[in-house]
């Protein structure tokens, strides 16, 4: 590996589709641990799991597309430049050993609202390692090296959804030991550190390392109206005290609804080095697109989820989920969205009011549905939510940077028959009544968007 960094990094094959199959998969696992935790949670326990689990995702969103985005575009830009990738490292290395130390802190005290003091020491261990492997995510998203990131990303929700479990199940540690698990899971992204280490150097504060700092701020403040966006009605369940009232089965609700995030956050990392160097309203127009076949589909079959199968992921305190799941799913997709456009802004990076206005739609999003879970407790929060997120992806798709995207993708009958092929589809999941004949229609249907939308990931043929 050493002999890597001996060397200009150099871009390689984008790997988009097994990118997205790598987070799609850990986000199945994911998932799949949230839902477990239901038989191994009581439901308060779990309202302070649910709740710390979105704080860190709120975190990992932000060390993971801020300073180590803006170390992938710099890398992907001037991939023969050595000198200038020493300067880069070594300023995304320390910067977010800085920002990971001043973000723990925050999180920390937010745990201490809903939890106790060992869910908080937890949360912040976990946080503190999120920040120290954002960088080696950032060097090998630069190099191309999607599968490696793959590769990783998967390992680290199998690591943190076994680790997580035994402690639950096995030591009976509660929430804490469900949130132990993003400690071991965390620790799985210091793997890279050997295949950049010689390219951190010591801590300067140049002209160079000034101009950095100012776009990752930029791109950390984009970023985090994402992050607090997706888990901020998740979070309002436990910061407003809603958890006894029916919230805990909202939250796995929202869990679940979470899954389309996955795929647009696997596209989005995936299209952002080659929108830096190619921002085409082209390019925008397909990665819309992808997300677009790949979440409506991921969000018919949420929806139309039959009860059957319901009754077996989720025990009977949680039987309300089916009420919620509908407003979870589409708020999942409206969130894929908002984060896709926003890759769009970060890619740009060209106008400095951009973040403050990003700001501003979450402060208002946030504000929404705030006053309508106070008013109407959870049935507000949810209707609003999806109404509000829906007002804030069309906000966005007003914006130069992103609306070029949209044109060409309304235009393009192809793209527009695409996505009328996949809502026919959920609409046919809707009428199915039997269980199996359903998951017969949604596997057949899911495979068959993936081909559709990831080329690459079928057999090649041998000439």
């Amino acid at each position: 590996m050493t002999a890597v960094l001996e060397e200009p990094v150099r871009a390689r094959g984008s790997g988009a589709g097994w990118l997205l199959l790598a987070t799609s998969g850990a986000g199945v696992v994911n998932y799949g641990y949230a839902l477990l935790l239901t038989h191994g949670l009581a439901p308060t326990q779990y309202a302070a799991f649910a709740a710390g689990q979105a704080l860190l995702m709120v975190r990992a969103a932000v060390s993971g597309a801020g300073v180590p985005w803006l170390l992938a575009r710099e890398l992907s830009r001037r991939p023969d430049d050595r000198r200038w990738h020493v300067t880069v490292t070594s300023f995304a290395f320390w910067a977010n050993v800085a920002l990971g130390t001043a973000l723990t802190v925050p999180v920390t005290g937010a745990v201490l609202i809903f939890g106790d003091v060992r869910d908080a020491a937890v949360v912040a261990c976990a946080s503190l390692l999120m920040s120290m492997g954002s960088t080696g995510m950032g060097f090998l998203q630069g190099a191309g090296r999607m599968e490696l990131m793959a590769a990783l990303l998967t390992l680290e929700a199998v690591i943190k959804a076994g680790t997580g479990i035994a402690l639950v199940f096995a030591c009976h540690l509660g929430s804490a030991g469900a949130l132990a698990g993003f400690v071991a899971g965390s620790a799985v992204l210091l793997i890279p550190v050997p295949m950049f280490r010689r390219l951190v150097g010591r801590p300067r504060w140049r002209a160079a390392e000034a101009g950095l700092c100012t776009a990752v701020l930029r791109q950390t403040r984009m970023q985090a109206s994402v992050a607090v966006t997706a888990a901020g009605d998740t979070v309002l369940v436990g910061v407003l005290g809603l958890g006894p009232a029916g919230g805990a089965p909202y939250q796995a609700a929202s869990a679940l609804g979470r899954v389309p995030l996955f795929a647009a956050n696997a596209v989005s990392t995936a299209v952002f080095p080659q929108l830096s160097r190619d921002g085409s309203a082209e390019r925008k127009a397909g990665a819309l697109r992808t997300y677009l076949l790949v979440g409506t589909a991921m969000t018919g079959v949420l929806v139309t989820l039959p009860p059957e199968l319901r009754s077996v992921l989720f025990p009977d305190t949680f039987a309300a989920v089916g009420r919620w799941l509908p407003y979870a799913a589409i708020l999942g997709l409206l969130i894929g969205l908002f984060n896709l456009c926003v890759t769009f802004l970060q890619a740009e990076d060209g106008h400095r009011h951009t973040a403050r206005l990003l700001t501003g739609i979450t402060v208002a999003y946030l504000g929404t549905v705030t006053s309508a879970a106070t008013v109407a407790g959870v049935p507000g929060l949810a209707r609003s939510a999806v109404v509000a997120g829906a007002l804030a992806v069309v906000t966005l798709s007003m914006l130069p940077a992103v609306r070029p995207g949209w044109h060409v993708l309304i235009a393009s009958r192809r793209d527009l028959g695409a996505v009328a092929g996949v809502l026919a589809f959920a609409g046919v999941l809707a009428v199915v009544g039997d269980p199996v004949l359903w998951s017969g229609i949604a596997v057949l249907g899911g495979l068959t968007v993936l081909a559709s939308s990831f080329p690459e990931l079928l057999p090649r043929r041998r000439r």
